[in-house]
Formats: structure tokens, C-alpha cells, sequence
């Protein structure tokens, strides 16, 4: 059966009869980096129509449509990504444009949100340190949330019921004249997650969850030169963490972030282009390590960002940026020492257009900050496009990681002498154009250094501190293809990575060498259908390469039915051939399972 739906995907837009077209949706990209910069890197775009095949978490979605290796604690648990082979912390998540990892871990948990909170979504390989500080070093993840004039009232609700007793809604409301644009949405999702696994425990006990987001985005059109946009993002939720053990004490997790931001976009002639931020970002967390007493671990943190950037043409084919963005933030908790940091970063930025065939841009930053040293970093990329159908893409850039307040505060084995971790890149791409068929192809090299790493401590052994110790490379290969034919649509990444531990000569945890998914899109009339597979070969779960967790390959299917242009309903089958895998040891996913969802609007 696994071959009859890798051939389904691969031939079937020759099968299919040429009657209907699907029309998808531009991708409206609001971060000025993403617009003006980073041409020598892939992309990969997806856009709101994908999301709503996805309507659960983001892990969902991006295992399924990218070459992203995530580490899922269960079902709903916490979920920490692996790109192009690196760390978790070495993922950027970028939200409208300012990154928005953990202050306290430094990585971001892709199970607090739902793909059904943003309007697009791109996911970009590489280096990223330029435009997004910290943490950009596998790849950039960003979240999208647009902003449209002109389109009147329109509002849209959706009820969703699976399997486990697993219940999601949303509502969305927008409103926009010629000069306004405002956006309200509110997305909830919950279950119990008493899946069947595969062991003595029989049933995925102590796993009930529940999201909620709240949304409120808004523009106003100042005039043609001025704009002005808030965004704002609200979750909160609980969640048990699935017991290994029968006896074991059953623990959770209760988490409430806010994050609001406002924007002006300033372009006062078409030569120049400028964009201020300023943002503030909280996060709260509570950990029960029984969840029937009241005692908890709590972590507090809040950030306020101002970023500035400001875009000139100097001629028709030379233009200069630069960006600057403060921050400060403060951590406290019951095992984090109180303190606070203050960074402050410069970054210029210069693209050159050769000819109507050769392109370049280099640029440099430079971090300050009160609590560890920041590396030097650059840039530096080039297209070469001899003709319509061909690009060749090159890109060499150093990037860093900065110390989370874990690593710096932590009561028992903070170190504040910390400094940032810094990365070396090396990629080479092909870009393969046509008017239906779109192929990108990478060679990548990344040398890490300064890594850290807890380790015992030397005048007491029961506690263990971070120290800058560890060094590694990953290298490999990608490749990201999309191709669409009328009313069939067809995508399919691919990616090889090979990883080692410097300090022992091994492949680092939790990183597979073969990742491919692949998903299949055919419209006909008012019914749609698709199918989705990925293969995630094995990986290693310690660092002496003995512990295994096994190669698993998992398809998903789905159909719809427009019943009138305000009804719809879905139906989405998960696993359908019932595999038992799992991402991390002892975390098990759930077999075949259910979702039906209505939509409607009005």
C-alpha cells in the first residue's frame, strides 16, 4: 500500500483530467528582511490553503511538509526542532518579523501554537544571524499575519472533533476599509490523548491538553508614504506529560504568553524605505512536578525589542541597509536568580546588481551586550541567473547562539562567564524555473564551535554547569521541489545530513540522515482531495550511538467538500497505516486517528 501512494504522488497530475484550476493564494510577506534580503537562500512557503489541511499544532504541519526533524515528548507535548542537523536552540523562530525563542530555554515549542493562527508561514534555511539574532544558525522559521484594506466584513468559524476526545474551534472575524484593516481571531484546541502505544502501559496515560490563542492584528493607512500595524498574540494552555511508568507521579505544565507589537512603515520616496518595531514579549510557566499539589516551579521573563531599519537606493543597481535592534529583558523564578540583560546590535548591509544576470549582497553585524562577549558576524551571498530557467545561489555567513537565562542564572549551576556560540556556513544552490515546475537544490556545511554544554561540575560532581566545550559540523543536502498542472498540485522535499561530535567522533542525538515528504493535491469541482507521506529514517537517542529509535514512515489523507461558498466540511484520516513510531525514546505518537471538521462563513 506504501507504494501505490508514493506512485499516486508522483504520477498523478498525468492521471488526472485537465477540467478544473486551482488557484492559491500569494503569500504576503510583511518582513522587510524577507522582501529586500537573503535572495541566496531557498525558501520554502507555505500559505494559508496548506495550513488549513494542517488545522492542529505547527509540529503537524512542518514534519509534514518540510525537511524539519522534530523531538515530540508525546502527542501535544513539547516539541523541539533539528535543522539541517543542529540543536533545537539553533532554530530561529521569527514572528512578524522580531525572534521570538525562549528567553529561558532558547528554542520555541512548536505544540503552543496552531497553524491556524497565521496567515503563511516560511520556513528558510541557513543562516540568519544578520537579520535575527540569536539562534539563527540551522534556519529561520517565520510566522505571518497579514494585513488587507478594502474587503469589507467578513467572518469565519470552525468546529473540529477527532479522535481521543479531541475537540478544536476557531472564530475569526475581519473588517477593512481603504484605510483600515483589523483582524480578530480566537483558536482553541483540546484532548484527552488516551491513545493506545505499543508497550506494558498500554494507553498514553496523564496526556490531556488544552491551547488557546487569541489574535488582534491591525493597520491604518496614515497616507501613500505611512503605515501603522499592531500585532498582538496571546496563548495560554495546560498540558500533563505523559507518564513512562506506571508508578511514576503524574506531572504538568501551565504556560501564558503575551506578545504585542507595533510597526510604522515609513517610505517617503521610492529610493528610500524604513520600518520601526517595538515589541514586548512575557513569558510565564509554571511545572507541577505533581499536578494534585499546588507547588510549582515557576519561570518569569520579560523582553522589550526596538528594531530599526532603513533601506536607501543609492543607484538602479546599488542599494544600502541598516539595521539596528535594543533589548532588554528581565528573568525571575523559584530555581532562576533574578537578573536582567540588556543587548544592543548594528548590522549594514549592501546589495550590488552587477548585471542583469549576476547579483550580490554582503553584510556585517556586530552585538554588545552586558553579560557575554558576541562574535563579529557576516554575510555573504551571490545570484547568478544566465537565463530564465536557471539560478545558481551561494551564500557564506558566521552566526551565533547567546546564552539563554538557564544557562546563565540557574541557582545550582548558572555560569555567567558564558559567551555566545558562533557558527561557520557554507552553502551552494540550483534553482530550476518554469511556469509549472520549480526545483531548488542545496549543498550545505556548518562547523559550530563554542558550544555549550552541561557537564559536572569539577568541585562538586552532583551538579552539573554549562560550559563553552562542545564542537560540531553537520553537512548535507536538500532538495525542495513543487510542481502544479491545472487542478493538481504536488510538493516534495528531500533532505541528507550527516552530523559528528567533534569531542567524540559521533553523530549528534536526535538527527536523521534521510528525511522526505511529499504531498499530493487534485480539485475537482467542489471536492478536494490530498495525500501526505514522509519517511524519517532512524536516529540516535544518546551520544555513543547506542540507543536507536527506528526509521518510521507515516501517510496522511484528506478530503473536502464545498457544500456552498459559505459551507464546507473536511475530513482528515492521520496514519492510515497505523504505524507505531516515535520521535523521542519512550514517546510514543498515536496509530490511525480522525479529525472532521465544518467550516463556515458568513
Amino acid at each position: 500500500m506504501k507504494n501505490f501512494f508514493l506512485c499516486f504522488n508522483l504520477i498523478a497530475g498525468i492521471a488526472f483530467a485537465q477540467t478544473d484550476t486551482i488557484s492559491l493564494k500569494p503569500l504576503i510577506m510583511n518582513d522587510v528582511f524577507l522582501k529586500n534580503h537573503y535572495k541566496s537562500q531557498s525558501v520554502i512557503k507555505l500559505n494559508d490553503s496548506i495550513l488549513e489541511q494542517n488545522p492542529n499544532q505547527l509540529t503537524q504541519v512542518l514534519q509534514a511538509q518540510t525537511p524539519l526533524y522534530f523531538k515530540e515528548n508525546g502527542r501535544g507535548m513539547v516539541s523541539s526542532p533539528s535543522f539541517r542537523g543542529t540543536l533545537a536552540s539553533h532554530t530561529a523562530v521569527v514572528w512578524n518579523g522580531i525572534n521570538v525563542n525562549s528567553q529561558t530555554t532558547g528554542q520555541t515549542d512548536f505544540n503552543l501554537f496552531t497553524s491556524n493562527s497565521f496567515d503563511g508561514m516560511i520556513v528558510k534555511p541557513g543562516g540568519g544571524s544578520i537579520a535575527y539574532g540569536t539562534g539563527a544558525i540551522g534556519g529561520t522559521i517565520h510566522l505571518l499575519n497579514k494585513t488587507e484594506y478594502n474587503k469589507g466584513l467578513n467572518q469565519k468559524i470552525s468546529l473540529g472533533y477527532g479522535s481521543f476526545d479531541t475537540w478544536s474551534g476557531k472564530y475569526k472575524l475581519n473588517y477593512s476599509t481603504e484605510k483600515l484593516s483589523s483582524s480578530l481571531a480566537y483558536v482553541r484546541s483540546q484532548s484527552d490523548n488516551d491513545y493506545s502505544i505499543p508497550n506494558f502501559m498500554k494507553k498514553n496515560l496523564n496526556g490531556k491538553y488544552y491551547f488557546n490563542t487569541i489574535n488582534a492584528n491591525f493597520g491604518y493607512k496614515i497616507d501613500s508614504k505611512n503605515e501603522l500595524k499592531l500585532y498582538s498574540m496571546f496563548n495560554f494552555g495546560s498540558r500533563e506529560f505523559p507518564l513512562v511508568d506506571i508508578g511514576s507521579t503524574p506531572s504538568g505544565y501551565d504556560n501564558n504568553d503575551y506578545r504585542v507589537m507595533t510597526e510604522w512603515n515609513f517610505n517617503p520616496t521610492e529610493t528610500w524605505q524604513s520600518q520601526l518595531k517595538l515589541a514586548y514579549v512575557r513569558e510565564e510557566s509554571s511545572f507541577f512536578n505533581n499536578i494534585h499539589h499546588t507547588y510549582s516551579d515557576d519561570l518569569e521573563v520579560d523582553n522589550y525589542v526596538l528594531k530599526y531599519y532603513l533601506n536607501h537606493q543609492l543607484t538602479s543597481n546599488f542599494e544600502v541597509a541598516i539595521s539596528s535592534e535594543a533589548n532588554y529583558n528581565q528573568g525571575s523564578g523559584n530555581n532562576l536568580s533574578k537578573s536582567d540583560q540588556n543587548s544592543l546590535n548594528f548590522a549594514l548591509i549592501a546589495k550590488h546588481k552587477l548585471s542583469d544576470h549576476f547579483a550580490y549582497e554582503a553584510s556585517v553585524r556586530q552585538d554588545f551586550s552586558n553579560q557575554y562577549q558576541n562574535p563579529f558576524i557576516y554575510s555573504l551571498g551571490f545570484n547568478y541567473r544566465p537565463i530564465n530557467s536557471y539560478q545558481l545561489r551561494g551564500n557564506i555567513s558566521k552566526n551565533f547562539r547567546n546564552p539563554t537565562y538557564n544557562d546563565l542564572f540557574w541557582k545550582t549551576g548558572g555560569n555567567p562567564d558564558l559567551k555566545s556560540e558562533s557558527a561557520y556556513q557554507f552553502e551552494i544552490g540550483n534553482d530550476f524555473i518554469s511556469k509549472n515546475l520549480n526545483i531548488q537544490t542545496n549543498i550545505f556545511y556548518n562547523k559550530l564551535s563554542d558550544m555549550i554544554q552541561w557537564i559536572p561540575s569539577q568541585s562538586n560532581s552532583s551538579y552539573w554547569i554549562p560550559r563553552n566545550v562542545n564542537r560540531a559540523e553537520t553537512y548535507g543536502f536538500e532538495l525542495i521541489g513543487d510542481y502544479k498542472w491545472n487542478a493538481f498540485t504536488f510538493n516534495t522535499t528531500y533532505g541528507f545530513t550527516r552530523t559528528k561530535d567533534k569531542s567524540k567522533n559521533k553523530e549528534l542525538m536526535y538527527s536523521p540522515r534521510h528525511k522526505w515528504t511529499s504531498s499530493a493535491q487534485y480539485t475537482y469541482k467542489q471536492l478536494s482531495a490530498f495525500v501526505q507521506n514522509s519517511y524519517t529514517s532512524k536516529v540516535f537517542s544518546d551520544s555513543e550511538e547506542e540507543k536507536i529509535i527506528d526509521n518510521f514512515w507515516v501517510t496522511n489523507l484528506g478530503l473536502s467538500y464545498t457544500i456552498s461558498p459559505l459551507y464546507s466540511v473536511f475530513i482528515r484520516v492521520n496514519n492510515v497505516f497505523n504505524q507505531h513510531y516515535q520521535t523521542q525514546e519512550n514517546r510514543w505518537q498515536p496509530g490511525i486517528n480522525y479529525t472532521l471538521q465544518i467550516q463556515i462563513k458568513f
